[in-house]
């Protein structure tokens, strides 16, 4: 069949022709799966990452097969998750295990023997080991003691303090060790009335103590 306008017609190819089918370009791409995306963000966080584990549990299962897109995030929500939950629960044992050692200004008692932790935060020691110091005068602070706090040394005023036992006091003017003292107060430089605190010694070479600085069977302290 020829052309009556001049030429021939193009040779038929597939894809020519307009009535012809569109071509194929393979199968749809797969869904992306949102419960994958959801394990990966809720791995990122401590307390949402048991939440990221069985997402992710859930992701691996509904992308199997290539069902849906993002198992990468599944896998990768479902490991991170795992990690950030065994951290979490050491950091929990760890702050569990430190607060029970440490020695707060509201439960200390005259003669306890402390160390210091990595915080410098005065924890439960053993009087029969070496130690780093001694707590001699727990009490709380009342209007008149804050006025004195805001005006002298921290040697001062704890060796001030009313019913001071001897032996403490005389180890205080000694010169031989340093006076530190803890307060619960939110600004330890300045104390109001009412906030708890006590007065530990230590030595001021940074040597370790040997036994208490006083007998164990006498009182003091308010």
């Amino acid at each position: 069949m020829s052309n009556p306008y001049g030429g021939g017609y193009p040779p038929y190819e597939p894809g020519n022709n307009p009535y012809d089918p569109a071509p194929s370009y393979g199968s749809p791409r797969a869904p992306y799966d949102g419960l994958s995306v959801a394990a990966l963000v809720c791995s990122l966080t401590c307390c949402a990452a048991p939440v990221g584990i069985g997402l992710g549990i859930a992701g691996l299962v509904r992308t199997k097969d290539g069902k849906r897109s993002g198992r990468w995030a599944a896998v990768t929500g479902l490991a991170l998750g795992a990690v950030v939950l065994v951290a979490g629960l050491g950091f929990a044992v760890f702050a569990m295990v430190m607060g029970s050692r440490t020695v707060w200004e509201d439960e200390a008692r005259v003669g306890q023997c402390i160390d210091l932790d990595f915080f410098d935060d005065p924890v439960k020691a053993s009087c029969g080991e070496p130690h780093a110091g001694e707590v001699v005068w727990v009490g709380t602070f009342d209007t008149d003691l804050a006025e004195v706090f805001d005006h002298v040394s921290v040697a001062e005023f704890c060796h001030g303090l009313p019913g001071l036992d001897p032996a403490y006091a005389s180890a205080i003017e000694s010169g031989d060790y340093a006076v530190r003292i803890e307060t619960d107060s939110f600004d330890e430089d300045d104390p109001d009335r009412g906030d708890a605190f006590f007065c530990y010694l230590e030595a001021r070479d940074g040597e370790k103590l040997d036994g208490r600085l006083r007998d164990a069977g006498r009182s003091t302290g308010a």
